[in-house]
């Protein structure tokens, strides 16, 4: 859909429309503009463990980190009272080269997935996605590029679209299985390549 306003901004400024962040503002102030928000934030000091236990002692309701890649950090994550994690790499966009969620994801549910709740997010594309993820570990997905296609595409309409060709993909592939329900999956539904799996820090 396009956007007249933006376009004859523009067109007479020959630069975007000037962005914010209202949720950054403070005591009555105006917003920060997006780009003094994120140099701000790029020089805040990286959050710590302790920091993590901190906020867990003042929010009472479930708690869940995310970006969770190795072994040890996982377990840290139970110490720090966390009730979830998610098992992510952040889409590949903060550090090159870290490999895939999927292949971390197994040995962390192995570790920590009795103590606490483990899902994924990254790569999940298609229904049979979800289908592996749950396979090796996982108690849910997360989904952000396949929703805001749709979102992008239709609004609303285009959200629940997707989340019907989910809906529908993970039914085919429990059928092809020959699975009755998710918690009917395990790793021996799924063919791992040798080498595949990563266990980092642990």
């Amino acid at each position: 859909m396009t956007k007249p306003r933006y376009m004859w901004t523009w067109g007479k400024t020959m630069r975007p429309p000037e962005l914010s962040v209202p949720n950054q503002a403070t005591g009555g102030q105006a917003a920060p503009p997006f780009f003094q928000a994120y140099g701000e934030w790029m020089g805040t000091p990286a959050p710590t463990w302790e920091d993590i236990a901190w906020l867990r002692e003042l929010w009472g309701g479930p708690f869940m980190l995310k970006g969770v890649m190795r072994i040890d950090d996982a377990k840290r994550a139970v110490d720090a009272g966390v009730s979830a994690i998610s098992v992510s790499n952040h889409g590949g966009n903060n550090l090159d080269s870290t490999p895939a969620s999927i292949r971390a994801l197994p040995a962390i549910a192995e570790a920590v997935g009795d103590q606490i709740e483990v899902l994924l997010d990254g790569g999940i594309r298609r229904g049979s996605d979800v289908v592996k993820a749950l396979a090796l570990g996982a108690r849910a997905v997360m989904l952000g590029r396949a929703y805001l296609w749709g979102l992008a595409a239709e609004g609303q309409t285009g959200v629940e679209n997707v989340l019907d060709i989910m809906h529908g993909g993970i039914d085919s592939a429990l059928r092809g299985l020959g699975k009755g329900s998710i918690h009917d999956l395990g790793p021996d539904d799924i063919l791992v390549p040798e080498g595949f799996t990563r266990r980092l820090g642990g």
